[in-house]
C-alpha cells in the first residue's frame, strides 16, 4: 500500500543506499524522490517542499538512512 509520494520517495531511498550513499540531504531525497515519479509513475501529482526561513533543504541532513542497504517494496514485490 502507499501513495504514489511514499512510493516515489521509498524508490529514492532505495536507489541512494544502491550508490552507496551512507548520508544526503533533505534537498537530494527530495530530488531524487521527484526523479522516481517521473521515471516510474509519470504522475499529475505535484511533489512540493517548504522550508522555514534560514534553511535550505541542501543542508538540512536526511536523518533515517538504512544502515545495510535497502529495497523498496515496490522492489521487494518485483523479486518475489
Amino acid at each position: 500500500k502507499g501513495g504514489i509520494f511514499t512510493h516515489s520517495m521509498l524508490l529514492a531511498i532505495a536507489q541512494l543506499s544502491s550508490d552507496g550513499e551512507t548520508e544526503y540531504s533533505v534537498g537530494k531525497l527530495y530530488n531524487q524522490t521527484l526523479e522516481k515519479d517521473n521515471s516510474v509513475f509519470n504522475s499529475a501529482q505535484n511533489i512540493t517542499m517548504q522550508c522555514s526561513p534560514g534553511h535550505l533543504p541542501n543542508q538540512m541532513p536526511w536523518p533515517l538512512i538504512p544502515q545495510n542497504g535497502y529495497i523498496a517494496p515496490m522492489n521487494k514485490r518485483s523479486i518475489n
